[in-house]
Parts: structure tokens; sequence; C-alpha cells
């Protein structure tokens, strides 16, 4: 089963992001720092799912990071470094079959390889990373992650940490993520591969349901992650956080 793990949305300041997003009623935490790619982050939890507000603190190592293809860091790179949507992630637990599948279906196929990270509490997280695609195509997919221990696991952990609370907001849910793209074949190959369905589709647009949200591909002239769609608000309203969009709804 893929679903939806996490958004990754580049900023100039994660820390900052913890106050800043408290003000229009999310509750984010201070992540910790990624020692191999030269990045750390904040984390707002919706459920399992998450927006990771992430940022440099050295420049080499992204630099580095950014030459293995596929990769979060390549694209960010691709995009001169500007902050905003760059990639999200796609959630598994057939990491190593997931492999060999999209090898068998001709992508190039970056890993699986094993992270962790140091959160702030001093424990250490763990988790394995898969990166494909084609060097031909222009469309960047998901990449994918499998954490170590099971979803309940996780999310307890969480909870008892504190990194999961309730939203002052409201019960929110990720409810959708809209693209644009400049041909919808994408769309259609992501509903092949991660076994999303097609649940509306037209000339200008395919909507695609994953287990736990939708996301919605637009038709236009170029590619890239165009808003985040959150239900369960007690207000509705816009915001634009450092160029990414999101949408609250009730």
């Amino acid at each position: 089963m893929y679903v939806l793990d996490h958004i990754v949305h580049f900023v100039k300041e994660p820390k900052a992001m913890v106050e800043k997003t408290k003000e229009i009623g999310l509750h984010t935490v201070e992540g910790g720092k990624h020692e191999m790619w030269g990045t750390y982050n904040s984390l707002s939890y919706f459920g399992l799912s998450y927006i990771e507000f992430i940022g440099v603190f050295d420049e080499t190592l992204l630099e580095k990071s950014a030459e293995i293809p596929y990769t979060l860091h390549e694209s960010y790179k691709k995009r001169n470094k500007e902050n905003g949507f760059t990639r999200i992630a796609i959630r598994t637990t057939t990491i190593e079959e997931d492999a060999k599948k999209l090898r068998d279906a001709g992508y190039e196929v970056i890993g699986p390889d094993s992270f962790s990270r140091i959160r702030p509490d001093g424990s250490v997280l763990t988790w394995k990373l898969l990166h494909f695609g084609k060097k031909e195509l222009p469309f960047e997919y998901p990449f994918l992650i499998q954490w170590e221990g099971s979803d309940e696991e996780r999310y307890n952990d969480l909870v008892n940490n504190g990194t999961i609370q309730k939203h002052p907001l409201g019960d929110l849910t990720i409810d959708e993520i809209s693209f644009s793209v400049t041909d919808l074949q994408w769309a259609k190959e992501w509903a092949s591969l991660f076994e999303h369905e097609i649940v509306e589709s037209t000339d200008s647009y395919i909507t695609l349901k994953a287990p736990n949200c939708h996301f919605k591909f637009n038709l236009e002239q170029k590619y890239e992650i165009v808003e985040v769609k959150i239900s369960g608000a007690k207000e509705e309203k816009h915001v634009t956080l450092e160029d990414g969009n999101y949408l609250f709804v009730r």
C-alpha cells in the first residue's frame, strides 16, 4: 500500500516555522539535523502524514548530496534552490520489492539506502529511501520511504513525545495535493506505479485517490506542486508560506 508520507517544503529558517505556523493555527515542532545532507527541519503532522519544513545548514554537504540523481537535493538544486514545495514522499512497507519492480519496469533506481537523524531529545530515527526515474523524463516521481517499526508504534511514539498534537485550527487532514504537469500521461503512470485509483479524468486534469489523500494533476506549461489542501479547519482560508500555497477548508 502506497500512502502519502510527507510533503517537502524548503524554507529559509525551519525553526522559525514553529512560530509562523502557530499564528495560523498549526502545531509544528523542531525536527533535527540530517548530518549527511547538510539539512535540518521542523515538522507539522496530520496523522502520520506531515509537512517537512526543511532548510540548509551546510551548502557543501547539500551540493554533494545533489550529485545523486532523482533525489530531493538534486530537485532543489535544479530549481535554483528556490524555497517552496519541492517533492513528496510515498510511504511503503515493501521497499526492497519496490526496487525490483521499478528496475524491471525500466526505471533507474537508487537504493534502497538506510539513513538516520538525531532528534532534539537525543533519540535516533531510522528509515530507508528509494529514488527512481528516467533521465530523459522531465517529470519527477515521488521518492519512497520505509520507516523502522510499524505505523502504530511510530504514531504512539510521536504522540508520546509531543510531535503529534491537535492543531488549534481544527482536526486537520491533508486532503489533496495539486500538481501542474505538461502531460497528463504522468498522472496515469503514477496511478499504475502506486496503485492509486483514477477518480476523475478530463482533458485538463486527472485526480487520483490514494489511501490517505488525493493527488490532482492539472495540465499546464510546467511541472510543480501548486497547492496543498487541508480539510477539517474551523475556518476557511488561503495561506502562502515562503512560496508554498495552503488552502484550509472545513
